[in-house]
């Protein structure tokens, strides 16, 4: 989602902080999501009343609060998704437990393996999925039949979680769209276009990114096209689906071989700022137009209008990113193994995810696109963008989000990003060749990966 957390697969090999929320847009109507059934075992055994006034009477006579805890690290979208639930269940009281994105991991880790404190939701970032496979419940099951929803959900986010054996441990939430972001005044003192219709067809490769960054440097030396050239990489990569491991076989080397190049090339070109994304240098390079596009996922609109700059308003437009979709991100929610209350669990993640009302109501608040296809119905999709100078750019990323390669999880994602990103950053800055530092990540991968936790991994015959 759209908050602040370090290195992760939704954010390759960046390796710090993220989005926060977007402004709120105009509020929409709303369609009360289906109070959950009450069960026969909710409502406590009566007792005795011990006075004679009627109040005495109903107070030892209402059924407790069926509670559910939810564990999550945004709390925008929660204080705004859990109030809708509890008006539609009037006997459910949800208690949120804000977890900071660094330390969620590590204390999910140890209520599971304690047994105890695990809660009945948890929202699990993209860097996340892949650890956390098996602790989930089979959604594709009864009494959740997760599989009937599908076609209501964007196709590659829903399947990403499903297991090779058809196992659903987890449920998608929200997208996070990669596009372009552009300075038009930069682009057009380069002589580039700056419509973004006419940005995204004038640079739809990366040939073309590298050339328009050379018009971007030689118009005015103390600009550059981007960042730093791994973020060219970051891009690319997922653009080629991003994927670690696949049915236990190391397949990174292959699909970050042509980005890694590409970075090489940018690199020569001397088209980056040689500014670290997410360093300390990084925000006042961007505030100060030292830097033309960031090539990232939408949720980088939440931090130019809140972190970065948000006296800028009208300075940043966004088009289709060079080589076309991608996906930089994400949210799933899950219901634990250990879950005690697994049938509330799914009436709320039922709201939380699969209806429009709770869906745009986040989106309001946050600007988080969701996953869940009804609820685009919606004009807010239509509405224009302050801050991008009234450019109306949600339909472009719904568009985009459609196209998006096909990803899997594997338990050893976090691991093998990590791994990868030391060796893009060797690579690029000249002390290992690119084919012996993707070769190098991997048998590294499968080596670590035997070793802790005795998961034997095939090397691509690429990497061997």
């Amino acid at each position: 989602m759209n908050t602040k957390r370090p290195f992760s697969r939704r954010r390759l090999v960046l390796g710090a902080v993220a989005a926060t929320a977007i402004g709120a847009l105009a509020a929409c109507g709303r369609v009360a999501p289906t109070p959950v059934a009450d069960q026969a075992n909710d409502a406590p055994t009566p007792t005795a009343a011990s006075g004679t006034g009627t109040a005495t009477a109903a107070a030892a006579t209402a059924p407790a609060a069926r509670q559910l805890t939810v564990w999550y690290f945004d709390k925008a979208s929660m204080e705004t998704a859990i109030p809708i639930f509890e008006r539609a269940n009037p006997d459910v009281k949800v208690s949120f437990v804000l977890q900071p994105f660094g330390d969620m991991s590590k204390k999910y880790l140890a209520v599971l393996a304690a047994k105890q404190g695990v809660p009945d939701v948890v929202g699990l970032d993209t860097s996340m999925v892949g650890r956390f496979l098996d602790a989930g419940e089979n959604l594709m099951v009864q009494p959740y039949d997760a599989g009937r929803l599908r076609n209501d959900f964007v196709a590659w986010k829903f399947d990403a979680p499903i297991t090779p054996s058809g196992e659903m441990p987890a449920f998608p939430w929200d997208l996070a769209t990669g596009v372009m972001f552009y300075r038009p005044d930069l682009f057009q003192a380069a002589k580039l276009p700056t419509d973004p219709d006419a940005v995204g067809n004038a640079i739809k490769s990366w040939e073309d990114y590298i050339t328009a960054g050379i018009a971007v440097r030689g118009n005015n030396g103390r600009v550059a096209m981007v960042a730093n050239e791994k973020d060219v990489f970051n891009a690319a990569f997922l653009q080629n689906g991003g994927n670690i491991v696949v049915d236990n076989k190391i397949v990174f080397p292959s699909e970050a071989a042509g980005p890694l190049e590409l970075a090489m090339r940018a690199k020569q070109a001397g088209i980056g700022a040689n500014v670290a994304t997410w360093s300390e240098r990084w925000a006042p390079a961007i505030k100060s137009g030292g830097i033309a596009t960031l090539v990232m996922g939408a949720w980088m609109l939440g931090n130019l209008q809140n972190l970065i700059d948000p006296a800028g308003a009208g300075k940043w437009r966004i088009a289709v990113p060079p080589g076309g979709a991608f996906n930089h991100g994400g949210t799933y929610v899950q219901i634990p193994k250990l879950a005690k209350n697994k049938e509330l669990a799914w009436a709320f993640v039922r709201s939380l995810t699969a209806t429009a009302e709770t869906q745009n109501a986040v989106f309001q608040k946050t600007g988080i696109v969701p996953a869940y296809k009804p609820a685009w119905d919606s004009p807010l999709y239509d509405q224009p963008i302050d801050y991008l100078g009234g450019q109306t750019a949600w339909r472009l990323l719904t568009d985009l989000a459609q196209k998006v390669k096909p990803l899997a999880y594997s338990p050893v994602d976090a691991l093998g990003t990590d791994l990868l990103s030391a060796q893009v950053d060797a690579a690029i800055g000249g002390k290992v060749a690119p084919k012996d530092a993707l070769a190098g990540a991997a048998a590294q991968l499968q080596e670590r990966a035997l070793r802790a936790s005795d998961l034997k991994l095939e090397l691509e015959k690429s990497a061997s």
